[in-house]
């Protein structure tokens, strides 16, 4: 094999989505949203959330506050991978 023509994915970007919860609503529930709407999701604070490539949850994580600015939002890694096998 040559090692020259071998693609490097070292460097290939990827975009990560956060996901902390879920919630199925009809087409008329989603059209009836109006500020200040809450919506329950399938998800206490403590389960935390999924670190996604697309749909693949890669890592789960916890939201923290930035200690030197407040209104920054962190994301820590408590598991790697999937946690499944």
């Amino acid at each position: 094999m040559d090692m020259n023509a071998t693609v490097m994915t070292d460097n290939i970007p990827v975009e990560i989505s956060v996901r902390i919860g879920r919630r199925r609503m009809t087409v008329a529930e989603l059209s009836a949203l109006q500020e200040n709407d809450i919506l329950p999701l399938d998800q206490t604070v403590d389960d935390g959330v999924e670190i996604c490539v697309g749909e693949h949850v890669v890592a789960r994580g916890e939201l923290i506050a930035d200690e030197t600015d407040g209104d920054r939002l962190l994301l820590r890694i408590v598991q790697a991978g999937d946690g499944e096998e």
